[in-house]
């Protein structure tokens, strides 16, 4: 069906203004179908006397310029000849002052509309008006632009009486008090309609005029049809470099975000928050909600004030992206430090009330948390923290996949504070990236060229929750620590909640009907594509998920290795996912294993590796004394991989760490069913077929790989429980029977230290070789343990790509394993 349905209905009227029909600067303006349609809808609500509302399906409202002009020479209504534009983007009023007709072919043979048909003029406080241009031919000619950066300003009844049509910009400041104002001042001077453009639907002003407002909000079909006929109508503006007017440059930037609309943003939520971080914003979050349940119990209008203080300095730290001293070096008003002062402060003014003394305590333990807070916050690794996630995952894998981001911080001074962080402390990234990274205030975002990605600081301020529908891109990733989740399910509510709002409006029938003039189908309702994890889950995004930038400082193995309980009875901690099975299909054969449409690897010197495609590898980059972290499946050509190739002898001696400085008791128990098995096939002589047998008569059936693994003793732990009684019954292994829980368990600590143990070597030793070097590097004061201590260098590998097979099949006990060396 054609859009020229839509026009001339009676909700739509065909528009005065047409794309390529106007000039800015001397040349031709252009505009979205869009507008168009936004441009039809005033002209028919002017004609109408009918109050309208435009929920925009951009994230600000766009050329009110151009509805202004519409507003002027569009309407059939007599005896008024004035638009009043309420705006706080004084750009509308220059360009209004602009726009000129045109003749068929430039150049133009009129003057601007602004010094030809209409003068403009500014609305002064006291409702008079101050002219900005005059009619050239006419200089006592009336003013019929009129503009307001402020709603305070309202033209007087002298000059109300002449105005068609106001135009609202949700820019504006809103309060009841002051629409109740211009309300009165419609009906007072009849002005036939007021139309408000807002690119929020969960603003006050929607639901407080839902009721008596044409309510125009686009269902995703309909704005489909409308995008798909600009791209099908061969628009050469919409792809030009070549240089165009003002209006058309913008609409150019308008139209790629509405493709993004119609393609659909998809949201990610990336957890960000461990150790001692986590819990220390969990605490202040716990001591604040026990606060405002006594504000609420107390009623208290001072306690409101400080539940009000308490969300602005937890919220500062949600916020930052950035160390505390960079975010309070560009910080415009008020620091965290200062935030914190003034909470110490009012706790005294809470204790001098009468009626909220009750609760100083309470208060004064909301402040001592986010005090320790503060005091921990720098020394916690930046991949605790959302800045860490931001740069290591989120900015790197944008740079790895040559993709475009935005990152949208919470104020100006936090964007500031940002680009500075990453100039200085991560240069090469930030160079690299070049014009593939954009940072954003939640204003600015809202006007900027398209990217592949956004990031969202975190849940958003109450104001600027619509841009959870934001158009800058199709992908988008909130970080969040868990104390934000509460808040980010409520945003998302009340987004979609606004929608289903307009949907039950009186007017949606209208909506429903032209949706289905021009697509043959139903209006639909916009929805907010969110993956949201629950309230205390872990949550990735793509984007980041498969490539970060190791950079942890490593554990230290000693505080690692003192600190596990000894009682074996209760602790059951060991790591799951190493029993998870991989997403590579798998074959059984005699020999074990066999895995299919895996990758094999070759590297310089004749060096080669079978890796699954999932398989995490870290590589460096020249120019960044940093490793990144990925999955093998994104390796390229003369990538640069660092390997530490995992060995028994590796594992002996940090075992043999473990049992000199380390838990005996624990030594002994996990070495207990070692042990006993190998007196007992001493004592017995039993060869591989005959510990095969007697392993069955228990009931189990294994491949024979996995026998003859256990057999050797080549593996330190069998995967189930069951299976570790099966060898102590066939054996009569006494003292693992006597002692099983305890034997069981220790088995699964001693293989838990000793992944934390060869993750902490891994991290340091890799680290050491970013560079093509191997330092001394101490990985323990006490117990001194360094990393010398494991001849690492023998294990350690920096091998340059240089071509990958795909599709390998191969045993699953060679992959991760070196061939070559």
């Amino acid at each position: 069906m054609s859009l020229n349905a839509l026009f001339d209905t009676p909700a739509v009227n065909s528009p005065f203004i047409s794309s390529g029909n106007l000039a800015d600067e001397e040349r031709l303006v252009h505009f979205p179908a869009s507008t168009r349609v936004h441009a039809g809808l005033l002209n028919a609500m002017v004609e109408r006397g009918q109050d309208l509302v435009i929920v925009t399906p951009s994230d600000r409202s766009e050329f009110l310029h151009l509805h202004a002009l519409e507003a002027l020479f569009g309407p059939k209504v007599d005896g008024r000849n004035a638009v009043f534009l309420l705006s706080s983007n004084t750009a509308f009023r220059e360009r209004f002052r602009q726009l000129s007709p045109t003749s068929i072919r430039p150049p133009h043979d009129k003057s601007c509309y602004a010094r030809e048909e209409t003068p403009i003029a500014n609305v002064t406080q006291d409702g008079s008006l101050a002219t900005v241009t005059k009619n050239l031919n006419h200089p006592d000619k009336p003013a019929r632009f009129l503009f307001s950066y402020t709603s305070t300003r309202i033209p007087s009844d002298d000059v109300g009486d002449r105005i068609r049509c106001v135009i609202y910009d949700d820019s504006v400041k809103y309060d009841e008090e002051r629409l109740l104002r211009l309300l009165k001042w419609k009906k007072r001077n009849d002005v036939p309609a007021i139309v408000y453009f807002t690119s929020n639907p969960t603003s006050d002003l929607v639901e407080k005029l839902r009721g008596r407002a044409f309510l125009w909000s686009w269902p995703p079909r309909l704005l489909s049809a409308v995008v798909e006929s600009d791209l099908n109508s061969g628009n050469e503006w919409m792809r030009t470099d070549e240089e165009v007017s003002p209006t058309t440059r913008r609409s150019q930037v308008v139209a790629r975000r509405e493709q993004n609309r119609v393609s659909g943003l998809s949201i990610d939520v990336h957890t960000c928050g461990d150790g001692e971080i986590l819990k220390a914003l969990k605490r202040a979050n716990n001591r604040r909600a026990k606060f405002e349940y006594l504000t609420r119990e107390l009623d208290a209008d001072i306690l409101k004030r400080g539940q009000q203080l308490i969300r602005y300095a937890l919220g500062s730290f949600r916020e930052l992206l950035t160390p505390l001293d960079v975010a309070d070096f560009h910080s415009r008003r008020t620091t965290i430090s200062s935030r914190l002062a003034q909470l110490d402060r009012f706790a005294g003014r809470i204790a001098s009330d009468p009626e909220a003394n009750p609760a100083t305590g309470t208060f004064r333990d909301v402040v001592s948390a986010l005090e320790e807070l503060e005091d921990i916050w720098d020394d916690v690794p930046a991949s605790n923290k959302k800045q860490g996630v931001l740069v290591n995952n989120l900015l790197y894998g944008a740079l790895d996949r040559g993709d475009s981001i935005s990152v949208i911080t919470a104020t100006e001074s936090q964007q500031q504070a940002l680009t500075m962080f990453l100039q200085s402390e991560h240069a090469s990234l930030y160079r690299d990236l070049g014009d593939d990274l954009s940072i954003h205030d939640t204003h600015s975002v809202r006007s900027a060229d398209p990217t592949d990605h956004v990031v969202l600081y975190g849940a958003l301020r109450w104001a600027d929750r619509d841009l959870l529908r934001t158009d800058v891109a199709t992908d988008a990733v909130v970080l969040a620590y868990p104390i934000e989740m509460g808040l980010l399910h409520s945003q998302v509510d009340a987004v979609e909640n606004s929608f289903k709002s307009i949907a039950d409006a009186p007017f949606w029938s209208v909506i429903d009907k032209l949706t289905h003039l021009t697509t043959e189908e139903p209006a639909d309702v916009e929805r907010v594509d969110i993956d949201l994890p629950e309230y205390e889950e872990p949550s990735t995004s793509d984007l980041g998920g498969d490539i970060s930038v190791d950079e942890a400082e490593g554990e230290d193995l000693g505080n690692i290795v003192r600190g596990y309980e000894t009682d074996y009875e209760d602790s059951e901690e060991f790591d799951p996912t190493e029993y998870e099975t991989s997403a590579t299909k798998q074959t059984t054969s005699s020999g074990g294993w066999t895995e299919t449409d895996c990758l094999d690897v070759h590297f310089d010197e004749g060096l080669s590796m079978y890796l699954r495609k999932d398989t995490e590898v870290y590589s460096v980059r020249e120019g960044h004394d940093k490793l990144f972290k990925k999955n093998a499946s994104r390796l390229k050509k003369h990538d640069v991989v660092v390997h530490l190739e995992d060995t028994d002898e590796i594992r002996e001696e940090l075992y043999a760490l473990i049992r000199e400085r380390g838990d005996v008791g624990l030594y002994y128990y996990a070495n207990l069913w070692k042990v006993n098995l190998e007196a007992a096939l001493e004592e017995t002589g039993d060869d591989l077929d005959d510990f095969v047998e007697k392993i069955e008569q228990q009931g189990l059936d294994k491949g024979h790989g996995t026998y003859e693994r256990w057999y050797k003793m080549e593996v330190h732990r069998t995967r189930s429980k069951k299976s570790f009684w099966a060898i102590a019954e066939a054996y009569d292994l006494e003292g693992v029977k006597e002692n099983f829980s305890q034997v069981w368990n220790a088995v699964q600590e001693m293989e838990t230290i000793y992944g934390r143990l060869k993750k902490a070597l891994r991290q340091t030793a890799l680290r050491s070789a970013a560079d093509g070097t191997l330092d001394d590097v101490m990985l323990s004061e006490s117990p001194d343990i360094r990393l010398s201590d494991f001849e690492i260098g023998k294990y350690l590998y920096r091998m340059e790509v240089h071509s990958i097979e795909d599709g390998v099949e191969t045993k699953s006990s060679q992959i991760g394993r070196l061939r070559g060396a």
